[in-house]
Formats: C-alpha cells, structure tokens, sequence
C-alpha cells in the first residue's frame, strides 16, 4: 500500500509542477517499497538516489516558476527547500556507506512532501491565482 497517496487536493495548476508533484509521490512510495520489500539494499540506495536527484531537479523548477510570479515569499520558500535536500543527502549518505535505515526515512519523506504542498507550495499558487485575475 502506497504512503504517499496524490490526490486533487494535492493539484497546484500548473502542469510541470502537478507532474514533478506525482513522480515525487511515486518515487517515495518506490522507496517505502523497497523497505517493505526487504529487496536488497541496492534498491532502497537506488531509489533514494533517485528521489535526492529529482527533488532537487523539482526545487529548480519550482523555484524558477516563483521567480518568474515575482512571488514575495522566494527566499524562505527556497530555505525549506534546501533543509529538505540537506536532509535527504544526510539520509543518503547514511545508506551509501551502509549505515541502518528504516522505513521511517520513507514516512518522514512523504509527511513532509504532503505538508510541504498543501501548507507551502499553496502559497504560490494562491498568489499566482490572483495574479491571474488581475
């Protein structure tokens, strides 16, 4: 059963973002998986490696789109963004050098995506929407 389960409430608009949202979603759950699983430590390596790469490569977008808004809230936006990266490349970390990890790092990884999204990201897609109407 997915942790990480997308559904409309979860939907910014704006398509490149609502799609980098779900392969999010996806990858931790791809994630929990392999803990669940107990496949060998290659996969959850394999799949946290991923999701390090892609969150980062999501951030860049995102981070573009709030600059493009001229969205006010740019700067703290991105600090949440890098504690979260520097986060996952600790966990990452922990994992290439063998080190014990638990189904916990795919729990904390989808609350923090979920919250991130309805309590942060719907910022800027607040703003954006009444830009729009302007």
């Amino acid at each position: 059963m997915a942790i990480a389960v997308w559904n409309s409430r979860f939907e910014t608009g704006i398509a490149i973002i609502d799609s980098q949202h779900k392969a999010l979603f996806d990858a931790v759950n791809r994630l929990a998986d392999s803990f669940k699983d107990g496949t060998a430590k290659t996969a959850v390596k394999d799949s946290m490696d991923f999701l390090v790469k892609y969150t980062v490569e999501h951030f860049q977008t995102e981070e573009k789109v709030m600059k493009d808004m001229g969205y006010p809230k740019l700067t703290s936006h991105m600090a949440e963004h890098a504690q979260l990266v520097t986060k996952a490349q600790e966990l990452q970390g922990k994992i290439a050098e063998g080190k014990p990890v638990t189904m916990e790092v795919s729990k904390f990884l989808a609350d923090w995506l979920k919250h991130h999204i309805n309590e942060v990201d719907m910022g800027y897609v607040e703003f954006k929407r009444g830009q729009d109407r302007k």
